[in-house]
C-alpha cells in the first residue's frame, strides 16, 4: 500500500521539464506555412519541421499570445505549418504529462480509498510492517540512482554556463577591440577628407579606409547579434540549471520522507496516523503534479510561440 502512495509522490514530482528557447532570425519560424509533411529547414540552430498543426491563442505574461500545437489524428481543421523541433517536441511531453496526470488522479483517489479502508482495519488489529519497510527502502534505492543521474546533468550544465560566460566575455572584448579601431580609421578618414589640397593623392586611401569602416561596423554588429544568442542559451542552460537543483531537492526530501517513515515503523509498527499522513502526501505530490504540468505548458507555448 504505502509503496503505491509513495510511487505515485515520485510521479508527481517528475512531470516537469521547462526549456527556454532562442528566437529564429530568418524568414521561417513557428506558424510558417509549408506544404511537405516531415520537410524540415535549419535557421541558425533551431531546425524546423513541416507538420499539421492547429493554432490557437493562450495566455503568456497575462497577455494574449499565438501559438501553434502539433494536431492529433481526431484535431479538425488541422493545416501544415513549420514549428520548431524544441516545440514538437515539449508538445508531445505536455501531451503525454496530460495523459500521466489523469493516471495519477484515479490512482491517487484509489490509493486514499484504500488508506481508509486500511485504517478501519487498523482500528482492529495492528497490519504487519516488513513488506512496507523493504517497499521503502527499494525505493530509496531508486531514488538515489535517479539522484545521481540528475547531479551528473546538472554538472554538465553548471560547466557549459561557465563556459558560455568566458565565451561572452572574449566576444565583449572583441566589440570593444573593434570598435577603438573603428573610431581611430574614422578619424583618420576625415583627416585624408579635411585635406583637400591632397584629395588626388588621397582618394585611394580614403576608399581603403572607408572600406575598412563599413567591414568594422558589419564585424561589431555581427559580434553584437553573437553576444546577444549567447546569453540566450546561457539563460537556458541557467533555468535547466535550476530546474535539476530543484528536482534533486525533492528527490532527497522523498528519500528523507521514507527514512522517517521506515524508522516510525520498525518502532511502532504501521499505525492510523502513518497512513493519515501518507494520505496527506499523496494528496500533496498531486498538487504538486497539477503545478507542474501548468509549467510545462507555460514552457511548450514559450516554445511554440508565432514567429519563434
Amino acid at each position: 500500500m504505502l509503496r503505491k502512495v509513495s510511487t505515485l509522490s515520485i510521479a508527481g514530482a517528475l512531470i516537469a521539464g521547462m526549456l527556454i528557447s532562442t528566437p529564429a532570425y530568418a524568414a521561417v519560424s513557428n506558424g510558417s506555412t509549408c506544404t511537405v509533411v516531415n520537410k524540415t529547414t535549419k535557421v541558425g540552430k533551431i531546425t524546423y519541421k513541416c507538420v499539421t498543426a492547429v493554432k490557437s491563442t493562450v495566455k503568456l505574461s497575462g497577455n494574449n499570445a499565438t501559438i501553434y500545437i502539433p494536431a492529433t489524428a481526431s484535431t479538425k481543421n488541422a493545416k501544415k505549418y513549420y514549428l520548431a523541433n524544441d516545440c514538437i517536441t515539449k508538445s508531445a511531453f505536455y501531451a503525454i504529462s496530460v495523459k500521466d496526470l489523469a493516471t495519477l488522479e484515479k490512482d491517487t483517489a484509489e490509493v486514499n480509498l484504500e488508506i481508509d479502508a486500511q485504517i478501519a482495519d487498523l482500528n482492529k488489529s495492528n497490519a504487519s510492517t516488513q513488506t512496507q519497510i523493504e517497499a521503502l527502502t527499494k525505493e530509496n534505492a531508486d531514488i538515489a540512482l535517479k539522484i545521481k543521474e540528475n547531479e551528473l546533468a546538472l554538472t554538465e550544465n553548471k560547466q557549459k554556463v561557465t563556459d558560455l560566460t568566458a565565451k561572452i566575455a572574449g566576444i565583449t572584448k572583441q566589440i570593444e577591440d573593434f570598435t577603438v579601431t573603428l573610431n581611430d580609421s574614422k578619424t583618420k578618414l576625415a583627416a585624408l577628407k579635411a585635406d583637400t589640397a591632397n584629395a588626388t593623392k588621397n582618394a585611394a586611401n580614403i576608399t581603403k579606409l572607408s572600406t575598412a569602416i563599413s567591414q568594422l561596423s558589419s564585424a561589431i554588429n555581427s559580434l553584437k547579434s553573437s553576444n546577444i544568442f549567447t546569453k540566450l542559451q546561457m539563460q537556458s542552460l541557467s533555468n535547466s540549471v535550476s530546474e535539476y537543483t530543484t528536482i534533486i531537492s525533492q528527490f532527497k526530501g522523498t528519500i528523507t520522507k521514507n527514512l522517517a517513515t521506515i524508522e516510525s515503523s520498525k518502532e511502532l509498527g504501521t499505525s492510523v496516523t502513518t497512513l493519515n499522513e501518507n494520505k496527506k502526501l499523496s494528496s500533496s505530490q498531486l498538487l504538486q503534479a497539477k503545478s507542474a504540468l501548468a509549467l510545462t505548458k507555460n514552457s511548450r507555448d514559450l516554445l511554440c510561440r508565432l514567429g519563434k
